[in-house]
């Protein structure tokens, strides 16, 4: 399975916002950064849990 589908544009999305905010282009709210963070964490964590259980199924 392709999980950087999700996971790259996300990272570039974040990184983008936060250079922009941090340079004073844009003022991204912080709830914005912090969703998109969250959501890169949880994506993490559902990909290493998903490959986890396909490496269980395949012993």
């Amino acid at each position: 399975m392709n999980y950087n589908k999700i996971r790259i544009p996300l990272l570039t999305i974040l990184v983008l916002l936060l250079i922009l905010d941090l340079t004073g282009i844009i003022h991204v709210p912080l709830a914005v950064i912090l969703i998109i963070a969250v959501a890169l964490i949880w994506w993490n964590i559902y990909i290493r849990r998903n490959i986890s259980n396909q490496n269980k199924k395949n012993n």
